[in-house]
């Protein structure tokens, strides 16, 4: 069984509005899968079909193989850990306090306990009230609610949302680790596009409900590979000189499609016989989270 999860032909209404349509959407054993999308475009919702928070109004959910249906829900719901729109956890109580409400609900051992908060590093923070807790040892104390007893499939949902960049840098780690040292499939989403890039192995992109890429991460850099860029003493007079090789304007250079040497020298042959200077001429790579931002019309929903 290569497939943890398979989602085929979903679709989620709420009267007449459909917030999400998927033909298919897998997370592959052993994998880190980044669902990334901009707030509202549905991301919560699938993970909550796949948790059976809600359910489908037309598709099959496939976990560990099996269909999910009222008959073996609860059996499959026990191979999953999840945090959804943030980590549930009794502020008024202690950490330890909190993972024993879990232990017995799932009837799992303290040695379990002792396990996850190990993994997490809270070991030495279980005595103390949530409430004093800072934000990253919150979502700390969530995670390890979540794996406690080593489910196959852990869902999280915007893990490091909220945190200082050394609190997002700390649970990049820690997701990464559960991956590589523990085995977990991990389905996480984000809008944080620079957080996912450093630690998913596939990537899925939902605008509106609908997944308008799947797959690696390295295919999809290659798809939208590198630019030429030109800086020049007047970049919309060279806009315009240079149409035929569909230029445009990307604050202060001129850029260019992936083009061979042969049609640089012509651009450059152009502009010099049209008395513009040019500074530089250099090859660009656009980030993962511009890349994202003009796929998904900078998050307009």
């Amino acid at each position: 069984m290569n497939n943890i999860v398979k989602l085929k032909n979903i679709k989620k209404n709420y009267g007449k509005h459909t917030v999400v349509s998927i033909d298919e959407l897998k997370v592959k054993k052993g994998e880190i899968y980044g669902l990334i999308g901009p707030n509202g475009a549905g991301k919560s919702t699938i993970m909550k079909m796949i948790c059976s928070i809600t359910s489908p109004s037309k598709g099959d959910i496939i976990i560990l193989g099996n269909k999910v249906n009222d008959k073996n829900r609860s059996h499959i719901l026990k191979s999953i850990g999840s945090i959804i729109e943030g980590p549930c956890y009794y502020e008024n109580l202690t950490g330890m306090e909190n993972m024993k409400i879990v232990r017995d609900l799932k009837n799992l051992n303290n040695s379990d306990i002792d396990k996850a908060i190990s993994i997490v590093g809270l070991k030495n923070q279980m005595d103390k009230k949530v409430n004093h807790y800072s934000l990253g040892m919150k979502q700390r104390l969530g995670i390890a609610m979540a794996i406690i007893g080593f489910p196959k499939l852990l869902i999280l949902d915007e893990p490091t949302n909220g945190l200082d960049p050394q609190g997002m840098d700390e649970i990049r780690e820690l997701i990464k680790s559960l991956s590589k040292n523990y085995g977990l499939s991990i389905f996480i989403s984000s809008h944080i596009l620079d957080e996912v890039e450093k630690m998913v192995d596939t990537i899925g992109i939902i605008n509106r409900g609908n997944i308008i890429y799947k797959g690696s991460l390295e295919d999809f850099k290659v798809q939208h590979g590198s630019q030429i860029s030109v800086k020049t003493s007047n970049n919309e007079k060279s806009l315009l000189l240079l149409e035929d090789y569909n230029p445009k304007l990307e604050v202060d250079v001129v850029q260019l499609p992936m083009i061979e040497d042969k049609k640089i020298s012509e651009i450059i042959k152009i502009l010099v016989n049209n008395n513009i200077d040019i500074y530089r001429v250099f090859e660009s790579t656009q980030s993962l989270e511009k890349l994202f931002i003009n796929m998904t019309g900078k998050g307009d929903l």
